[in-house]
């Protein structure tokens, strides 16, 4: 029986399109990615020569690699749902020779992001239903509090002011010793936030919603044009709220007219980072804008070439 090979891009993080790196998952499209069927690899985009990118693969693995955030000095780390492991690269960019460090933790582990190399966090939940999160201090992880909730994604501007989204409408602001949740406006699965100042807030949901908050409580903001569809991505950049459609497209907050608009259809976003540019993931390759209007991309079909009559899950 013939298998119909699939790609797909996910978790880009770096302040531009040369300077980052992401995550790139090979599966069978029919059964969907299953850890030790398929592929997940860390990949990257440098420059080849002035006006042309390559793509490079560092690390593959059967399991799960669930996301990726890139330090603003060049760091690299991966977290893995299978096999509850962080792994760690000081610079993709750098010595060819040197590899990527593992660290195995307390439980399955789903997402990784950071101020910097100094603080580091990473949360997940046990198949029991336990919630962990623990913090890189640049030498060691530890544990710290949990949210009552399982996180899906985090964000902030200090050790003490971050903020934690998930599973059933989840909110919950860290400030340095305890969590705060608040009252959300919704149930459903939070999968994105962004805090943009103390008292700006905004994240997204997998049934459509968009919030908005401050310190003191949350508020729905608008529901996303197409009935039902995810809200995967959210980043306020060059003053403007961007959010991340799927197959729908990229969107922008249009605050004459109090909507989402799509801005560029074609990009299949599924995450953000604004950082120096505005670096979105989407599903068959990474794109930027350094704008807001224009739009330059780089990788499409890479880890389907890199891979080419590699028999599928056989690294």
């Amino acid at each position: 029986m013939r298998v119909w090979i699939r790609t797909d891009y996910y978790s880009a993080s770096g302040p531009t399109l040369d300077a980052c790196a992401f995550l790139g998952q090979r599966y069978d499209e029919e059964r969907g990615y299953k850890p030790f069927e398929g592929e997940c690899w860390v990949m990257s985009l440098r420059p080849k020569t002035r006006k042309r990118l390559t793509v490079r693969s560092h690390l593959g693995s059967t399991g799960w690699l669930s996301r990726l955030w890139r330090s603003p000095k060049g760091a690299v780390f991966v977290t893995s749902i299978t096999d509850a492991k962080v792994l760690y690269h000081p610079d993709l960019h750098g010595d060819p020779e040197h590899k990527f460090e593992s660290t195995k933790l307390s439980g399955p582990l789903n997402g990784v992001w950071g101020l910097d190399e100094d603080f580091v966090l990473t949360w997940g939940s046990t198949y029991e239903g336990t919630q962990h999160v623990l913090r890189y201090n640049g030498r060691k992880w530890r544990k710290m509090p949990a949210p009552k909730f399982a996180v899906r994604a985090m964000h902030g501007l200090a050790p003490d002011f971050i903020y934690a989204v998930g599973v059933g409408g989840g909110i919950a602001r860290w400030n340095g010793k305890v969590w705060r949740h608040f009252r959300s406006p919704t149930r459903e699965v939070l999968n994105s936030v962004f805090v943009a100042a103390e008292d700006e807030l905004y994240a997204t949901g997998g049934s459509g919603s968009l919030l908005a908050g401050n310190r003191r409580r949350w508020d729905s903001m608008a529901e996303s044009p197409v009935p039902g569809m995810p809200l995967l991505g959210v980043a306020k950049w060059k003053k403007k709220l961007w959010v991340a459609g799927g197959r729908f497209g990229l969107f922008k907050w249009m605050e004459n007219q109090n909507t989402l608009k799509c801005i560029k259809p074609n990009l299949r976003a599924v995450d953000l980072d604004a950082r120096q540019d505005l670096l979105i993931s989407c599903e068959d390759f990474v794109a930027v804008t350094s704008d807001g209007r224009t739009f330059i991309a780089g990788g499409r079909d890479a880890l389907m070439k890199l891979r080419k009559g590699k028999k599928l899950g056989r690294l």
